[in-house]
């Protein structure tokens, strides 16, 4: 897949800047200063997965995605079905945001459904139904 297919399809549009990669690799040093080698793996590929999305943004290059990200980019386009669900469930369409943010985080939860009106009680609930029941 085309890393402009990728942005379309799975991402909020938003474009990436060099920062973002930064905070990717704040991420790593915590994983490698925990000596968490699940964490340091996934992290490794979010750094490259996050490179890859600013070089797209910045320079327009527009390759075949990184093998080196596939775990990451997996992961992200699978975050995208879950907040499709938690979408159709507070009554909002279902690809009305390409928002991936992480939905085990509470409060990214009842941030983002903020942005559209649903309150915080209806965003705990819904979160406690599709995310905490179904781990």
């Amino acid at each position: 897949m085309k890393i402009s297919e990728y942005v379309k399809n799975y991402t909020s549009g938003d474009p990436v800047f060099f920062h973002h990669v930064i905070l990717e690799v704040k991420e790593l040093i915590v994983e490698v200063t925990k000596r968490n080698y699940e964490g340091i793996k996934e992290e490794f590929e979010d750094v490259f997965h996050f490179l890859q999305l600013w070089l797209f943004w910045r320079f327009k290059l527009d390759g075949e995605i990184w093998k080196i990200t596939k775990h990451s980019v997996k992961k992200f386009m699978d975050r995208k079905l879950v907040w499709n669900k938690i979408y159709v469930s507070v009554s909002l369409p279902e690809n009305i945001s390409g928002y991936v943010g992480n939905y085990k985080k509470l409060e990214k939860v009842i941030n983002h459904l903020q942005r559209f009106g649903i309150d915080r009680e209806a965003a705990i609930k819904v979160h406690n139904e599709i995310v905490i029941n179904n781990q």
